[in-house]
């Protein structure tokens, strides 16, 4: 499927998610702003403040059906909850949880489980104290670690050090 495709079942999704929502609700909502620009192992993005929505176009390729179904409503959720509730409920708390259980009958789940292989550019190799342990980390993580962000090993609890870059394939 191209692209416009992909963005136009996105955007039906998210318009009858809306429709289902102002019925709940009983009033109307705001239809956000879509657009499926986002990389690596983020699925989705919801940006309240600026009435966005934004997804990752490879996981909606590789887990259509999931994707539309869970990820998307996730992402509603996020706008509606902030819409509905304010600024200052937690991302993931009782009104965000609320709005998938009780209006569009999905389980609150916080995480995919996609494979984020072929999403997820692995350029940047971190070592631990793990024995031969190696940890790709995306470009963002390692300008963030080249600035100053401390990050641990989930096993050792050590700081990652930087090993090199890999290259590409040709």
């Amino acid at each position: 499927m191209s692209l416009s495709n992909d963005l136009q079942e996105v955007q039906q999704r998210v318009v009858a998610l809306y429709a289902r929502s102002e019925q709940f609700f009983h009033r109307r909502l705001p239809m956000p702003y879509i657009r499926l620009d986002l990389t690596g192992s983020t699925a989705g993005q919801a940006w309240p403040q600026k009435h966005l929505l934004r997804f990752n176009p490879t996981l909606l390729r590789e887990n259509r059906d999931d994707f539309l179904r869970q990820t998307v409503a996730h992402e509603v959720a996020h706008l509606l909850a902030y819409e509905l509730y304010g600024s200052g409920i937690r991302p993931h708390g009782r009104q965000w949880q609320s709005i998938m259980t009780a209006v569009f009958g999905l389980p609150a789940l916080r995480c995919h489980n996609y494979d984020t292989s072929r999403s997820t550019r692995k350029e940047w190799l971190y070592h631990c104290r793990c024995d031969g342990k190696v940890i790709p980390m995306s470009t963002v993580r390692h300008n963030r670690a080249q600035k100053g962000t401390v990050y641990l090993c989930r096993c050792c609890k050590a700081p990652l050090t930087f090993q090199g870059k890999v290259t590409p394939p040709a």
